[in-house]
């Protein structure tokens, strides 16, 4: 069944042990403000959520997940954004210079420091990380 998502991108929080992967996306905006986001994209036409943040994610870091929690729906720029979370393995290092600028691992001390400072690109990223962790760690 093919429809038209009413989310505009999906996006995933990745933790590995106490950390959380960010990056900056290779946008004119990213390049110029360098603020860090959810990993994830523009869902397509006709695909849902789940599958675009699937495939963003193996677009952008190879990696292919099949367990996703869903945080919920966030508020950004006019357009709701759904935002999933999962647990890797590893820590993720390589990613696709074609789509991100960069790709870090930040500790919730340093989410909160970027957040103060503005430096996270939705405004969202802290709070979705908390939502992460209070369905995981509960």
């Amino acid at each position: 069944m093919r429809f038209r998502s009413r989310y505009k991108t999906a996006r995933c929080v990745l933790r590995f042990e106490d950390q959380f992967l960010l990056a900056i996306h290779s946008s004119f905006r990213a390049r110029s403000h360098k603020r860090w986001g959810l990993p994830g994209g523009n869902i397509e036409r006709g695909e849902a959520p789940a599958d675009a943040v699937r495939r963003e994610l193996e677009e952008e870091l190879e990696l292919y997940l099949t367990d996703l929690t869903e945080i919920g729906a966030y508020h950004y720029k006019g357009n709701d954004h759904m935002v999933y979370g999962a647990d890797v393995d590893y820590r993720i290092s390589a990613y696709d210079d074609t789509e991100l600028l960069d790709l870090n691992w930040f500790d919730m001390r340093r989410l909160q420091t970027l957040d103060i400072e503005r430096k996270l690109h939705a405004g969202y990223e802290l709070q979705a990380v908390r939502q992460f962790i209070a369905l995981h760690d509960y």
